[in-house]
C-alpha cells in the first residue's frame, strides 16, 4: 500500500511537472501570438530584441498599458502623461488583465539583459577641413535650431532659438543681420527671388500642442521684411514649395510634426492670392518632406514610423500613401534626403535614426546612417549602414572631388564615452563604395550638433560644411559632465567646417 501511494505520487509528480511544461510552452506561444495581433495594430511589430529589458519592463510597457486604459497592474499604477491631451490614453481598459500579462511576460522573458552595440569602427584623423567660428558676444547663448550655406550668395543663415531671430553671416563669418522671425526657426530653404523661405515652431523647442507654428517668406534686401504665408501649425518642421498644380503660382508643402496631434498639408495659391489647405495626411509625425516629379515622399516619425510616397499629391484626385520602407516604433527616425547618390538616374534615400529623448533612451545598434539605393521598380534597397549612436542628420557631396558622393553625418545624441570627437560628427570618405569614417579634432567640445548643411560658401569650388549647435536639450541615455555641458554653452551657435581642398 505505501509502495503504491509513493509510485501515485511519482506519477502525479511528473504530470503535474509535464503539465507545466506543456502549459509554459502555450503560455509563451499566446503571449507571443497576443503581442503580434496587438502589437501590429498600430505600427510595425516591435521584436523583444530591439530594447533591453529593463526599458521594456519599467518604460515602453507601462506607457503602452496606460495608453490601453489599463489603470492598476501587479501590484502598481499605470499613471497616463498628464501633459498629453484627451484621446491619446483611453479611458477605459482596450484588453483584459489576462492577456497584458502575458504580452508583457512575454517581453520581459524575450528581451535581452542589455543591447550589444555593433563592433567599433575605428575613425582616422581628417584633415580636409579648418574649424571655424563666429565672433561671440558676452549675452550669446548657443542655441541655434536650423542652418543653411546658400552658396548662391555665399551667405549662411542660422535661426536661433535663444533670439527668436534668423542671423544671416557673410562667407568670412561677418554678421550681415538679424532678422526677427516669429519664432523659432525649424528649417530653412532658398528661394529663387534671393529670399528664403522658414517653417517656425512658435516660441519653445518642448513637445506642445500649440499652434503658434508659421510658414514665413523672408525677404533680405535693404529693407528685411517677413511675410507669413500660413499661420497656426503645429510644430513645423520641414516644409517645400514648386508649382505644384502647374498654374504658374507658388504652393507649398508644410510637415505640421506636431506632438500628439499634426497635419501632413498641401497649400495651393489661389486667384485671390490666399492660399487655400488641404489635409494630406491627418496625422503626428511628418519630420522630412521631399518633392519628386509630382510625387511626395514623406518619412514620419511619432510611433509608425515609416517613408511614404504621395503620388500625384497636387491633383484633385483622391490621394492613398504608398509605404516604401517601414520600421519599428523604438527606430528614432531623424532625417531624409532625397538624391541620386549612386549617378544611375534614379532617386536614392539618404536616412538617419537617432532621436533618443522618449521613453527608451538607450543607445541603439540600429541607430545611425542608412543609404536606400532606388532601383527601377520603385522600390528601394539598403546599400549602407553605419552605426552612430544619436544620428540626427547628414549631407552627401563629392566633398574630396573624386567623383563619388562623401557623407557627413551628425549626432545628437553621441556615445561621448567612446571618444567625444569621434562621435557628435563622422565623416565617411567614399573609396569606391567603401566608407572610411574619419573624425575632426576637437570639434566635439564646440557644440552639440543638432542640424547639418553642405554647400559652396566661398565660392572656391569645394563644398564646406555649417554645424548648428543647440547646447542644451534632453540628454537621453547621455552623462553630460558640467564642464562638457560648459564648453558647449560657451561656444557659438554654429560651427563651419571650411574646406580646404581649394
Amino acid at each position: 500500500m505505501g509502495n503504491a501511494r509513493v509510485i501515485e505520487r511519482f506519477f502525479l509528480s511528473v504530470c503535474s511537472l509535464l503539465f507545466l511544461l506543456w502549459g509554459s510552452a502555450v503560455y509563451a506561444q499566446d503571449g507571443e501570438a497576443l503581442a503580434k495581433t496587438w502589437c501590429s495594430s498600430c505600427h510595425l511589430f516591435p521584436e523583444p530584441q530591439l530594447l533591453d529589458k529593463t526599458t521594456w519592463a519599467d518604460k515602453v510597457l507601462p506607457d503602452m498599458g496606460a495608453r490601453l486604459g489599463l489603470k492598476t497592474f501587479r501590484d502598481g499604477t499605470y499613471r497616463p502623461n498628464s501633459k498629453v491631451p484627451d484621446g491619446v490614453y483611453a479611458t477605459e481598459p482596450l484588453m483584459e488583465m489576462a492577456v497584458w500579462e502575458q504580452i508583457k511576460s512575454w517581453y520581459e522573458s524575450n528581451a535581452p539583459d542589455e543591447l550589444a552595440l555593433p563592433r567599433w569602427q575605428f575613425r582616422t584623423r581628417l584633415e580636409q577641413f579648418g574649424i571655424e567660428v563666429p565672433e561671440r558676444e558676452e549675452h550669446d547663448f548657443p542655441a541655434a535650431t536650423a542652418i543653411l550655406i546658400d552658396g548662391a550668395s555665399n551667405r549662411l543663415l542660422v535661426g536661433d532659438a535663444h533670439e527668436t531671430d534668423l542671423k544671416i553671416y557673410g562667407k568670412n563669418l561677418d554678421l550681415l543681420n538679424e532678422i526677427r522671425s516669429g519664432g523659432i526657426i525649424s528649417r530653412i530653404l532658398p528661394l529663387p527671388s534671393g529670399g528664403y523661405l522658414a517653417t517656425a515652431i512658435g516660441g519653445t523647442i518642448s513637445p506642445t500642442e500649440d499652434r503658434h507654428g508659421l510658414l514665413v517668406e523672408i525677404a533680405t534686401d535693404k529693407v528685411p521684411a517677413i511675410n507669413r504665408l500660413v499661420r497656426g501649425l503645429r510644430r513645423p518642421v520641414d516644409m517645400a514649395f514648386g508649382d505644384f498644380n502647374k498654374d504658374e503660382k507658388t504652393d507649398y508643402v508644410i510637415a505640421g510634426f506636431g506632438t500628439h496631434f499634426g497635419k501632413l498639408t498641401l497649400h495651393l495659391s489661389q486667384g485671390d492670392g490666399r492660399l487655400g489647405e488641404t489635409v494630406l495626411l491627418d496625422d503626428a509625425g511628418a519630420i522630412s518632406v521631399k518633392v519628386v516629379g509630382d510625387d511626395l515622399l514623406v518619412l514620419m516619425t511619432q510611433g509608425d514610423e515609416r517613408i511614404i510616397r504621395l503620388e500625384n499629391f497636387a491633383s484633385d484626385q483622391s490621394i492613398t500613401a504608398e509605404t516604401i520602407i517601414r520600421f519599428p516604433p523604438s527606430q528614432g527616425s531623424s532625417s531624409m534626403s532625397v538624391l541620386d547618390f549612386n549617378s544611375d538616374g534614379i532617386m536614392d534615400l539618404l536616412y538617419t535614426a537617432g532621436d533618443n529623448a522618449d521613453i527608451s533612451p538607450v543607445y541603439k545598434p540600429y541607430h545611425g546612417i542608412y543609404l536606400f539605393t532606388g532601383q527601377k521598380d520603385n522600390t528601394f534597397r539598403q546599400e549602407l549602414f553605419f552605426h552612430l549612436d544619436g544620428a540626427y542628420g547628414a549631407v552627401a557631396e563629392d566633398f574630396d572631388q573624386d567623383g563619388d558622393m562623401d557623407i557627413a553625418v551628425i549626432s545628437y545624441f553621441p556615445n561621448i564615452g567612446q571618444g567625444l570627437d569621434e562621435t557628435g560628427f563622422v565623416y565617411l570618405q567614399n573609396n569606391d563604395g567603401d566608407f572610411a569614417p574619419k573624425y575632426i579634432e576637437g570639434i566635439g567640445k564646440l557644440g552639440r550638433f543638432v542640424a547639418i548643411s553642405a554647400g559652396d560658401i566661398d565660392g572656391d569650388g569645394d563644398a564646406d560644411i555649417a554645424l548648428a549647435n543647440l547646447a542644451f536639450g534632453p540628454p537621453g541615455p547621455m552623462e553630460i559632465s558640467p564642464e562638457l555641458q560648459g564648453q558647449w554653452y560657451d561656444g557659438t551657435g554654429m560651427v563651419l567646417l571650411r574646406n580646404q581642398l581649394r
